[in-house]
């Protein structure tokens, strides 16, 4: 088998997806999603030093995409791990939101 038939059935197999690409994305989204959190807390940070409260805003994107990522690994992968670590972060999502909604309300301070 030569190289190039070696890389045609690979792509084949990969429903014409590189590996290398893969792992490029699957790269850069672990990172982006590490740089996410680390803006997150350095904007709270700031907000935290200049204000002497943190706004959470931020904070709830950050929980939603998470919830979501981890969803979208359950719904693919079936593992039970992966649907546990979704709910904690949708819980942590919708406490953020409600507290949100209150503080946009007036009702809470």
């Amino acid at each position: 088998m030569t190289k190039e038939e070696i890389l045609e059935k690979s792509r084949v197999d990969n429903g014409g997806k590189d590996i290398e690409d893969l792992e490029v994305q699957k790269s850069a989204a672990k990172i982006a999603y590490f740089s996410s959190f680390g803006l997150c807390a350095f904007v709270s940070i700031l907000n935290w030093i200049f204000t002497g409260h943190v706004k959470i805003d931020c904070w709830i994107v950050f929980f939603g995409m998470a919830c979501v990522t981890f969803f979208v690994k359950f719904a693919k992968r079936k593992k039970l791990h992966e649907l546990f670590v979704a709910l904690g972060y949708l819980l942590i999502f919708a406490a953020l939101l409600v507290f949100f909604i209150l503080q946009l309300s007036g009702a809470a301070q």
